[in-house]
């Protein structure tokens, strides 16, 4: 990932993992809706990186990034089901 053509992606995936570590660590104090609308944001730059690897060659680099990518997915669909059932909660009460 050193090279400089993949040195977008590494970025991205680094600014996946703050983003997430952010969110997981905030939502709670922040608005709910706020933190859906980061997430659905997070989502799209998962989706932007992904579509950057498929041009990649380099087997083992692309296997690499997807299994970055699904450990993103794993936290942000975790996190999501948490805002939403933390929403869920709140409007039965």
């Amino acid at each position: 990932m050193a090279r400089p053509e993949f040195h977008r992606i590494r970025i991205g995936l680094e600014r996946l993992r703050r983003s997430l570590s952010t969110i997981a660590g905030s939502w709670q104090r922040t608005g709910r809706q706020h933190t859906q609308t980061e997430l659905g944001n997070i989502l799209s730059r998962q989706h932007e990186i992904e579509n950057e690897a498929e041009n990649i060659e380099d087997m083992y680099l692309r296997e690499y990034i997807y299994e970055q990518l699904d450990i993103a997915s794993c936290a942000r669909r975790s996190l999501a089901q948490d805002v939403r059932w933390d929403i869920q909660a709140s409007k039965r009460y």
